[in-house]
C-alpha cells in the first residue's frame, strides 16, 4: 500500500504521545477504522478530522503546522489509485471526497414555540462528534400525531446546525403517511441518498445490503446531517442510518419508532396555549385579529391547539376579510362538521387522520372506529375489550398499537384518551358505517358493542359501589344485569374508589342516557362517589333524570330509591326543604311496596332533614321507629347511622352523656365492620359533643384522628367538618390565629366541592375569630354572607346560631337596644325550631342588653326563662346562669355557703 507525508505524520505523532489507535479514537472522537486507513493513505484526510486529532495529540503549534500542510499537499489522485489497486477494486469504485450540498425544505415563516423541544434536540445534536453513549450515530426520532408539527421542528432545528454538519445537510421524505403515495422503500430512499452525495446511478448496488453498505461508507469520517421525514416504520429507516459517529440524524414518524433502541425518541404534543395563540395572529396576518378578542381562546381550543388545524383557520381568516370570529367559533363548535371547517384547497385536517388509519391492521382499525364511541374523556383496556368482545391481553396490545401510530395519547398509565379532533373523526366514520345501508351487519355490531360497553359499566360500577355505599338501600342488593366477559377485580374499598373516579366520566355519560334502563342503575351506583366528591349540582340533575326515567318506566323501587339519592344531595347543599320532601315522597313509596329496608332508610333520612331543621322531637321519634327495623333486618351499618344520628338529637336536647354513649357505640360498630369512614364520622360526632359540653382539649384528639382518617379517604366533606371543628377548639383555648387559618382552610374547601351548608358554618366560625380579634368590619361581613346562605337554603337552625353570634357583635359596635331585638329574633327561630340550648343562649344575650340599658326587670326575666331553658336539658350552663341570676338578685347562689 502507498504511503504518504500525512500518514507518517500522524503514525509517529501518535507513538510519540504513546497513544495506541484505539486510546486517540477515544480522545479525539475519530473512529478507529478513519485513523488506521488515513494512516496507511488509503484516504485523503479532512481538515475537520485532522483538527480533532491534533487536538487530541496535544501537537506543538510548530507540529500542528506541519501536519495540517501535509493534510492540505496530499495527492489524493495517486493515493486513492494505489489503494484500489492495492484492494484489487476498480479505480472508479474508489471512495471520493463528498461534496457539501443542503437539501434542507426552506423554514416556514409560521414556526412557532417549541422552545423546550427546539432545544432538546440542539442539545443532542452536540454529542454527535463522539457518537451516542453505545459510540454509534446520533439519531433523534421525533413523533407525534399528524398536523402536530413534526417536520416544521426538524427543519428549524436541522437549520439552526448546519454549521456543526459542513459536509452536507440532506432531506428525504420518506412518504410514510402520504395520500396516495406508497411509503418510500429503503432501496429508493437509498438511492435518493446516494445520488445526493455524487454517486453515479450505475455505481449503486442493487442488493439492499450492498447498497446500505456503500451508504455507511460514503458517510464515514464526515460531519453530515440527514433528516429522514415522515417515516414509516423501523424497517423503512434502519438502512438509512450512517455507521460510524460525527453524523446526525432527524427522523419524523407518526409511529413511534420504538426499534431504534439507540435513538433519542421526542414525542411532540400539540401547542400550549399560549403558543396556540401566538401562531393563530401570525398565520392570520398582521392586524387581522385584535389581540384582546375573547373568542381567541375558544377558537385556538376548538381546533384543539393542533398547529396544522390552526393554520387553516387563520388561513380562512387572512383570505377572508368578512370573516368574523365569532362567525369561525359558531362553525367549529358543530361538532358534526367541525372537520369539514378544517380543510382548505389543499389541506384537510380529515385527510391527514384518513392517512394515519388506512395504515392501521384490520383489528386496530376496527377498535379505532369503535372508541369513537366511548362518552368520556379516557378509557382502558377493559373497556376496549368488551367493546370488542375480546379478552383484556388483545384489547391492551390493539391500544398499545394505536398509541404507537399517534392516533391516541396516554397521560396516565393504562388509560387512553383521544385527541378532540382525532376522536371526532373516529365517531365521524362510526357513524358512517352506521348509516350504510349496504353494511347492516356493521351497524348491527357497533349497536352490540356498545350494549357489551354499557353492562360493563353497569355491572363494575353496581360492584364498586358495594365497597362505597355509605347508606342502605331500599330494595335490597342491586341487580347486575348481563356480567361482562371481563372486568377488574375490585377486592376493597381503595381499589373501588380508583376505579369510579378514573370511570366517572364514562359513568356519568351512560348516566345520562335517560332513554335506556341502564341509566337507572349506574345513576344509583354513582350516588356514593358524587355525594363525596360531587358536584352536588350535576349529582342533583343526574337523580332527578333518574327518578323521572323509573317514574316513566313504571319502576317504582328505581323511582324511590332516585329520590332518596336526590334527598341526599339536596341535603348535602343544605336545601332542607326540598330534601325534606325528596325522602316524604321515597319513604310513602317505599311503605307501599311493603320494602322494609327502604321504609328504614326513609325514616332515618328524614329524621336527619328534622334535625337539621329543628324539630328534634319528630327527628328523635323518626330515628327511634328506623333503629328498630335496622336492628330487626340485622343491618348494622343502618343500625350504627341511625344510632349516631340519635346522639345528635339526644345531645340537641342536653342529654350529652347519652348522647357520649350512643356515639361511642357507633364508633365501636364502625371499627368493628372495618369501616374507616364511619369511624372518621363518629370521632368527629364524639369531638364535637365534647366541644359543645366545653371539654375542648378531650375534643381535640377525635378531631385529629377524624380528620387524619378524612385524609386518607380523600373525603373533601369530611376534612372540611374536622378542620372546622379544630378550629372551633383552638378558638376556645385562645389561638385565634390557627383558628382562622382552620376556618379558611374548611371554607375553601367546601366551595370548591359546593357544600352550601358548611360554607355558611365555616363563614360564620371565621366571622366569630374576626370578631375576638376586634375585625368587626370583616366579621359583619363574613356573617351577612352565611346569613344569605343560611336563609336560602332553609337551615333554621343555621340562621339562629348566626343570630346569636352577629347579635354579640352588634351589641360591641351598635349598642345594646340593637343587639337585644337581634337576641330576640334568634329566640323566636329557636322556640320555632324546638331547640331550648340555643333559645337559652339568646335569652343569656338580650339578658346582657336589658342590663346595659338598664331595665333590670327585663334582665331578670331573661335569665330566669335561660335557667328554666337549661334546666330542663340537662345542661351543664344551667349553674352559671342561675349564679348570674342570684348576683342580680342581690343574692348568693344556691348552695355557696356549703
Amino acid at each position: 500500500m502507498a504511503d504518504t507525508v500525512f500518514g507518517a505524520l500522524l503514525r509517529e505523532s501518535r507513538l510519540r504521545a504513546g497513544l495506541t489507535q484505539d486510546a486517540l479514537a477515544d480522545r479525539s472522537g475519530v473512529s478507529v477504522h478513519s485513523i488506521s486507513v488515513l494512516e496507511s493513505g488509503r484516504r485523503r484526510p479532512r481538515l475537520s478530522s485532522v483538527a480533532r486529532l491534533a487536538a487530541a495529540l496535544e501537537l506543538d503549534p510548530e507540529d500542528r503546522r506541519r501536519i495540517l500542510a501535509a493534510a492540505r499537499t496530499s495527492d489524493s489522485t495517486t493515493l486513492d489509485g494505489d489503494t484500489a489497486a492495492a484492494d484489487g477494486a476498480s479505480p472508479s469504485a474508489a471512495p471520493s471526497r463528498i461534496r457539501s450540498r443542503c437539501q434542507l425544505p426552506a423554514e416556514t415563516r409560521l414556526f412557532t414555540g417549541r422552545s423546550r423541544e427546539l432545544d432538546e434536540l440542539l442539545a443532542v445534536a452536540a454529542a454527535a462528534p463522539a457518537g451516542s453513549a453505545a459510540g454509534m450515530v446520533v439519531v433523534s426520532a421525533i413523533d407525534g400525531m399528524g398536523g402536530v408539527g413534526k417536520s416544521a421542528l426538524a427543519v428549524r432545528a436541522a437549520h439552526r446546525l448546519r454549521a456543526q454538519f459542513p459536509d452536507g445537510q440532506l432531506f428525504v421524505d420518506l412518504h410514510g403517511h402520504t395520500p396516495g403515495r406508497p411509503p418510500l422503500t429503503a432501496a429508493d430512499a437509498l438511492g435518493w441518498l446516494l445520488r445526493s452525495l455524487d454517486v453515479p446511478p450505475q455505481q449503486i448496488p442493487q442488493d439492499l445490503g450492498e447498497c446500505a453498505a456503500f451508504y455507511r461508507d460514503r458517510l464515514a469520517d464526515t460531519r453530515t446531517l440527514i433528516v429522514l421525514d415522515n417515516a414509516a416504520t423501523t424497517a423503512q429507516v434502519r438502512p438509512l442510518l450512517p455507521g460510524t459517529p460525527g453524523c446526525l440524524v432527524l427522523i419524523t414518524s407518526r409511529s413511534r419508532l420504538t426499534g431504534l433502541d439507540d435513538a433519542h425518541l421526542l414525542a411532540l404534543d400539540v401547542l400550549s396555549g399560549p403558543e396556540a395563540v401566538m401562531l393563530l395572529h401570525e398565520a392570520a396576518g398582521p392586524g387581522r385579529i385584535p389581540a384582546d378578542h375573547p373568542a381567541i381562546a375558544e377558537l385556538v381550543a376548538l381546533c384543539g391547539n393542533l398547529p396544522l388545524a390552526i393554520r387553516i383557520t387563520a388561513a380562512r381568516l387572512r383570505h377572508h376579510r368578512a370573516l368574523r370570529l365569532e362567525d369561525l367559533v359558531a362553525q367549529l363548535g358543530d361538532e358534526h362538521h367541525r372537520l369539514d371547517h378544517l380543510a382548505d384547497e389543499d389541506r384537510s385536517l380529515a385527510a391527514v387522520f384518513a392517512t394515519s388509519v388506512a395504515d392501521l391492521p384490520w383489528a386496530e382499525r376496527q377498535l379505532f372506529v369503535l372508541l369513537g364511541q366511548v362518552p368520556g374523556a379516557d378509557f382502558d383496556a377493559y373497556a376496549a375489550a368488551n367493546l370488542i368482545g375480546g379478552d383484556h391481553r388483545t384489547a391492551e396490545r390493539l391500544l398499545e398499537s394505536l398509541l404507537q401510530h399517534s392516533l391516541l395519547t396516554q397521560r396516565t398509565p393504562g388509560r387512553y384518551r383521544f385527541h378532540d379532533l382525532v376522536g371526532l373523526y373516529a365517531r365521524a366514520l362510526s357513524d358512517q358505517q352506521s348509516g350504510r345501508a349496504d353494511d347492516r351487519e356493521a351497524a348491527l355490531e357497533r349497536l352490540a358493542a356498545l350494549e357489551r360497553l354499557g353492562d360493563y359499566y353497569r355491572h363494575t360500577a353496581e360492584q364498586a359501589d358495594r365497597h362505597l355505599a355509605r347508606r342502605t338501600r331500599g330494595g335490597g342488593a342491586p341487580a347486575t344485569g348481563t356480567e361482562p366477559a371481563v372486568a377488574p377485580r375490585l377486592p376493597d374499598r381503595d381499589a373501588a374508589l380508583r376505579w369510579m373516579r378514573a370511570e366517572r366520566d364514562n359513568l356519568i355519560a351512560q348516566a345520562a342516557d335517560a332513554r335506556h334502563p341502564r341509566a337507572i342503575a349506574i345513576t344509583a351506583a354513582l350516588a356514593a362517589v358524587l355525594l363525596m366528591d360531587g358536584p352536588w349540582t350535576r349529582a342533583a340533575a343526574l337523580h332527578q333524570a333518574a327518578a323521572t326515567a323509573a317514574h316513566e318506566l313504571g319502576d317504582l323501587a328505581g323511582k324511590a330509591g332516585a329520590l332518596c339519592d336526590l334527598g341526599r344531595i339536596r341535603h348535602a347543599t343544605g336545601d332542607y326543604r326540598a330534601s325534606g320532601d325528596f325522602y316524604d315522597r321515597a319513604l310513602a313509596i317505599y311503605q307501599d311496596l311493603g320494602d322494609r329496608a327502604g321504609e328504614a332508610v326513609g325514616l332515618h333520612e328524614l329524621g336527619r332533614i328534622r334535625l337539621l331543621t329543628g324539630d328534634l322531637l319528630a327527628a328523635g321519634d323518626l330515628h327511634e321507629r328506623a333503629l328498630a327495623i335496622f336492628q330487626d333486618l340485622g343491618d348494622r351499618l343502618g343500625e350504627a347511622r341511625t344510632l349516631c344520628d340519635l346522639g345528635r338529637v339526644r345531645h340537641s336536647l342536653g342529654d350529652s352523656p347519652a348522647a357520649v354513649q350512643l356515639t361511642v357505640r357507633v364508633l365501636t360498630i364502625y371499627q368493628e365492620l372495618g369501616d374507616r369512614r364511619g369511624e372518621a364520622g363518629a370521632l368527629h360526632d364524639l369531638a364535637y359533643i365534647l366541644d359543645e359540653t366545653g371539654d375542648f382539649m378531650a375534643a381535640a384528639d377525635p378531631y385529629q384522628r377524624s380528620l387524619a382518617i378524612y385524609q386518607d379517604l380523600g373525603s373533601g366533606q369530611g376534612r372540611a367538618n374536622a378542620l372546622r371543628g379544630l378550629g372551633r377548639v383552638r378558638h376556645a383555648t385562645g389561638d385565634l390565629l390557627a383558628a382562622a387559618e382552620l376556618h379558611e382552610q374548611a371554607l375553601a374547601i367546601c366551595q370548591e366541592i359546593g357544600s352550601r351548608q358548611g360554607e355558611a358554618d365555616s363563614l360564620r366560625c371565621l366571622g366569630r375569630v374576626r370578631h375576638a380579634t376586634g375585625e368587626v368590619t370583616a366579621a359583619a361581613a363574613l356573617y351577612r354572607r352565611a346569613l344569605a346562605i343560611y336563609q336560602d337554603i332553609g337551615s333554621r337552625l343555621g340562621e339562629t346560631l348566626l343570630r346569636i353570634d352577629l347579635a354579640a357583635l352588634v351589641a360591641d359596635t351598635e349598642g345594646p337596644r340593637e343587639a337585644r331585638a337581634l337576641y330576640r329574633q334568634a329566640r323566636h327561630l329557636a322556640r320555632e325550631t324546638r331547640n331550648p340550648r340555643e333559645e337559652a343562649r339568646a335569652l343569656e344575650g338580650a339578658a346582657r342588653c336589658a342590663q346595659s340599658l338598664g331595665d333590670l326587670a327585663g334582665a331578670l326575666a331573661d335569665l330566669r326563662r335561660a335557667t328554666a331553658c337549661y334546666r330542663r336539658i340537662g345542661a351543664p350552663e344551667a349553674h352559671a346562669v342561675a349564679a348570674r341570676l342570684s348576683a342580680l338578685e342581690g343574692t348568693e347562689p344556691p348552695g355557696t355557703a356549703s
